[in-house]
């Protein structure tokens, strides 16, 4: 009988207790114990905290890029700013000594001396991107009509090219269109000085300069001036007939042998008066028409420089005479180049108007552009008035 109780409150105590009354049956024992683990989270699933964190890191970040991006942009937009109003200054200046070597057998010849060639300074700027400025003085000589040489204002507007609205050099050959300090010899030719130019190298009127990229290490060259014709520093036009000049040609540079070609031709057209001559012999004042023509090569290898230009005047004398003279002027210039920046030089150049010509034989030492250079030269020159002493011309040039 107490055996049958016990039994009966076993039963009821099971009953009682769920966790006991659920208890799970025993596991199968073909299941492997991999099967036997609870079920781990899909690492594909982000978690929602944390992607939420790392989206606002990321936003932080572009936020900080976006500001420094934009506080670059600023900055450089406020150093172009102060680029584009720039002002440079440049210029440079000549010294030279000359004597004279008897050969005209007239038992005379000019003194020996010491001279500025040149003292040049020229001031550029910007005034903004599409206007700029140049100013160029030399006040070395008294005897020339204005110590201003440049005076004008560049205008940026068409793709490639500079407006220019002032006094300026008129594009004509290759060697009238260089600076002085630019030349191999201490001396620029006849032909430049001639017909290669009006009644100075510069003039006042609107010219328009241009250099356009053709192909790899091609380029188109092109320069016109339309001018007063009464040369610079002359505020009021002498003639009725304005002068047009141009010259057009074509550069190519071979970049593995650093050589640069250049060919171009030139032209003008205008009318010019000269003043009155006290010679002798005396000369009236008077007017004339020109047409003109020039052609240009150059070759800047390495070892050397060679150049040769030439050109052409019909003048018509006096203007609207219907009587027209031919004159003609070249010049060859051949330089040698080492590793010490200097060479040799020999030029020579010739006009026929006045039976003139000049062998210059030299050598130079600084290239051009050149913060210092040095020329040596020995002129023999010729003319209508038969054979001229020589000259011996040591100069110095300094830039800045």
């Amino acid at each position: 009988m107490m055996r049958t109780s016990s039994l009966a409150g076993l039963a009821l105590l099971l009953l009682a207790s769920p966790s006991l009354a659920q208890e799970p049956p025993p596991p199968d024992p073909n299941t492997s114990p991999d099967e036997l683990q609870p079920p781990s989270p899909d690492p594909a699933l982000p978690d929602p905290v944390v992607a939420e964190e790392e989206e606002d890191d990321d936003q932080d970040k572009q936020a900080k890029k976006d500001k420094k991006k934009a506080k670059k942009a600023k900055k450089k937009a406020k150093k172009a700013k102060k680029r584009s109003k720039k002002v440079d200054v440049s210029g440079f200046i000549t010294t030279q000594y000359e004597f004279r070597i008897e050969q005209n057998d007239d038992g005379q010849h000019d003194p020996d001396g010491f001279r500025i060639g040149k003292a040049i300074v020229r001031v550029k700027g910007r005034v903004n991107k599409r206007i700029g400025y140049v100013i160029e003085i030399d006040p070395r000589s008294p005897t020339l009509p204005g110590v201003m040489r440049d005076g004008y204002i560049s205008v940026h507007v068409i793709p490639d090219h500079e407006v220019r609205i002032g006094q300026q050099k008129v594009p004509f050959g290759y060697e009238n269109w260089l600076s002085s300090r630019e030349l191999y010899t201490h001396h620029r030719s006849e032909l430049s000085e001639g017909l290669g130019r009006g009644f100075t190298h510069r003039d006042i009127g609107i010219g328009l300069v241009g250099k356009h990229k053709l192909a790899k290490g091609l380029r188109l060259e092109d320069a016109i001036a339309l001018v007063n014709g009464s040369g610079f520093g002359v505020q009021a036009d002498d003639t009725h007939l304005k002068n047009l000049w141009g010259r057009v040609g074509l550069r190519y540079k071979h970049d593995a042998s650093n050589v640069v070609v250049r060919l171009g031709v030139s032209g003008a057209i205008g009318d010019q008066r000269e003043p009155f001559d006290p010679g002798p012999p005396v000369e009236d004042a008077f007017r004339f028409q020109f047409k003109r023509v020039g052609a240009d090569l150059e070759v800047d290898h390495p070892w050397g420089f060679a150049g040769m230009e030439l050109g052409a005047s019909w003048d018509e004398i006096p203007a609207d005479s219907g009587e027209t003279e031919l004159s003609t002027a070249y010049v060859i210039t051949v330089a040698g180049k080492t590793p010490w920046h200097a060479g040799p030089v020999l030029k020579y150049d010739a006009a026929d108007a006045e039976e003139f010509s000049r062998f210059t034989i030299g050598g130079y030492y600084g290239e051009p552009k050149a913060d210092f250079r040095v020329h040596l030269g020995y002129e023999y020159w010729t003319d209508e008035f038969g054979t001229h002493d020589g000259r011996v011309v040591a100069q110095a040039l300094a830039a800045f």
